[in-house]
Order: C-alpha cells, then sequence, then structure tokens
C-alpha cells in the first residue's frame, strides 16, 4: 500500500512526518530483532497455523490468573486450533516472541466481541521468566503500530489490578481507563476476587502517535 505525504510547508513539521514515516516502515517489517533488558535477543513475527503445537506448549507455562480475562480456555488445544481456523474470530493481527524457536510471548490485536468497526483491543501473554525484560513492552508497542496500520481509531484493553508489569505500559502509554467492573473475574487458584479494569487509547491523536514513535526511536 502506498503512502502519500502531506505538502507540509513548515520545514520541522516535514522533516518530523518523514521521521515518522520512516520508522513506521521499519516497525511494519518482519521477523523483528528485540534486544532485552539483559542484551540477549528474542525475535517477533505475526503467528501462524503452523505454531499450534508450540503454543500450546507456551500456554501450557502461563498461569491460569493470567488466562481468566479469555472467554475460552486457551490453554486447551481445540480452542487453540478454532481461534486460526473459525472465520468467526475477528482477529487483525498476531504477533509471537520467540527465542530459538520457543514461544515466550503471544500478543493479538482483534476486533472480537466489539460492537465497533474502528477499535480494536490489544491482548499480550509474556512467559514469567522473560517478564520484566523489556520484551512485553516492545512487543505492544509494535501491536499499537498494527492498531495505526489496521486504520484503527480506538484501541482498548482489559485488565486485573494486580497485573503491575501491564499497568507500566499502560501508564507509559497514556491509556485512560473508561470503566471499573468491581469484584469482577475470580481467580479459581486463590478464590479472590478482582477488579476488572477496561482502559483506552485514542490512535487518532497525533500528540499521542508522535510520542509514540519519539519513545520508539530514543529505545
Amino acid at each position: 500500500m502506498t503512502r502519500s505525504l502531506p505538502n507540509y510547508k513548515n520545514r520541522r513539521v516535514k522533516n518530523t512526518w518523514y521521521k515518522v514515516c520512516t520508522l513506521f516502515l521499519q516497525m511494519t517489517d518482519y521477523p523483528k530483532e528485540l534486544t532485552l533488558k539483559d542484551r540477549s535477543t528474542a525475535t517477533a513475527r505475526p503467528i501462524g497455523p503452523e505454531d499450534v503445537e508450540a503454543l500450546h506448549n507456551f500456554l501450557s507455562k502461563i498461569p491460569h490468573s493470567d488466562l481468566i480475562l479469555y472467554k475460552d480456555d486457551i490453554s486447551k488445544r481445540e480452542s487453540i486450533e478454532s481461534w486460526f481456523t473459525n472465520p468467526n474470530y475477528k482477529k487483525a493481527f498476531q504477533l509471537v516472541g520467540l527465542k530459538k524457536h520457543e514461544i515466550i510471548a503471544k500478543g493479538t490485536l482483534h476486533s472480537e466481541g466489539l460492537y465497533w468497526s474502528d477499535a480494536a483491543e490489544i491482548k499480550l501473554l509474556v512467559r514469567p521468566d522473560y517478564r520484566g525484560k523489556g520484551l512485553g513492552s516492545q512487543m505492544f508497542h509494535i501491536l499499537l503500530n498494527e492498531g495505526i496500520e489496521h486504520h484503527f481509531r480506538k484501541i482498548i484493553v482489559r485488565y486485573v489490578t494486580n497485573n503491575l508489569s501491564f499497568n507500566k505500559i499502560l501508564n507509559h502509554y497514556g491509556f485512560e481507563p473508561e470503566t471499573v467492573l468491581s469484584s469482577y473475574i475470580k481467580d479459581e487458584t486463590d478464590g479472590v476476587t478482582r477488579d476488572l479494569i477496561i482502559a483506552s487509547y485514542n490512535l487518532e491523536n497525533w500528540e499521542r502517535r508522535f510520542e509514540f514513535y519519539n519513545f520508539i526511536d530514543t529505545k
């Protein structure tokens, strides 16, 4: 898809726009090498049907408390296979993080269950032993970029209050809580009920878009 640049008279604005577009093109190239905080590397690429077995192994290592936001039990193989083959699932983009061909993170940009054609939801899972290394934040901003590429105007996330690492990512980008459902989710592992927070991010806000690309540029 060819993108044309606006004819800006202001040279500074024009140069900034070219910088943004260059970064945008770099962000849409796959696979990507991601450098983690410990200087090790991981690879990010779109997911495919051939990843079903590896994805099943990955999800078996994710705590049940992290899966309670999903409508289906995605730890089951049949749920994973259905996600790939069922045309009713409105998936815009799916991403996996890999370490030596082993899946260590999974992100999804989808509109399943949403009633607005210009909105999408991001869901992100990272294997516990790879949390706090910068993998989740890098995959999250790739998914945000894909939201722009797919012409979504609004990104929605759902999360529970005890997910501290995800909270840090959302605070960085300025996601704004819209709804808090008190004691909405019960964790079967410990019986504790937790609040569910629904937050959103407006991709039409150009100030936030420039902050987003500047953040990538300074990584």
